[in-house]
């Protein structure tokens, strides 16, 4: 078989994980993007007026903060409904994927990773409750999308970090940003652009 014909197919069916720290790029998380999943649309109340709409503003959010030597961490349930492929040769930069409940044709998703980062340690999970209970840094996960009050943003007092992409602005959220809100002094944020509820000191 044509070797360009195999390049191709592996890119399709088994994306890079590759390793757990970035190569100078900037590095991003986000979560449950769906795509390609109409009823989400009306699930979690997102701002689209059709799955059209939906995936094409996905990639326009991402590509508009993502650059080409940058690395996204998905955490989990990345499209629905077709294969993968499509999706992920539009988006920019490396991608790895964590798996979630939806991710069967991401062959080499991983359950979990971890990252230390501007003196964090962190969790990357689909799932929050299948972080281990040991774990004593920050959690970022997915998979409870905007419908779980106690799993905002971020809660402070749990140390964790929701990244589905309904509390991102539909677009990935730089571990820059993040550790730049202060996160130690948050008690609770709602999503990336609401004002937070600091600790009192």
């Amino acid at each position: 078989m044509n070797s360009g014909i195999l390049a191709y197919l592996k890119n399709l069916f088994f994306p890079d994980s590759g390793s757990d720290a970035g190569d100078g790029g900037t590095l991003y998380v986000i979560s449950d993007l769906h795509f390609n999943h109409a009823r989400i649309l009306r699930h979690c109340h997102r701002p689209f007026r059709s799955l059209r709409q939906m995936n094409s503003d996905l990639v326009r959010r991402w590509n508009s903060v993502v650059g080409e030597y940058d690395t996204v961490y998905h955490l989990g349930d990345f499209s629905i409904r077709g294969g993968p492929g499509r999706w992920i040769r539009q988006l920019n930069g490396r991608k790895v994927f964590i798996r979630g409940n939806h991710d069967s044709l991401l062959l080499r998703a991983k359950q979990h990773s971890t990252l230390e980062y501007g003196g964090y340690r962190f969790y990357l999970v689909h799932d929050p409750k299948d972080a281990p209970l040991s774990w004593e840094g920050w959690i970022i996960h997915g998979h409870t999308h905007n419908k779980i009050p106690r799993y905002p943003f971020i809660n402070g007092k749990a140390r964790t970090i929701n990244v589905s992409c309904e509390c991102t602005g539909y677009a990935p959220v730089s571990l820059d940003t993040l550790i730049s809100l202060g996160i130690d002094t948050i008690d609770r944020m709602d999503t990336l652009h609401s004002l937070p509820i600091r600790r009192e000191s």
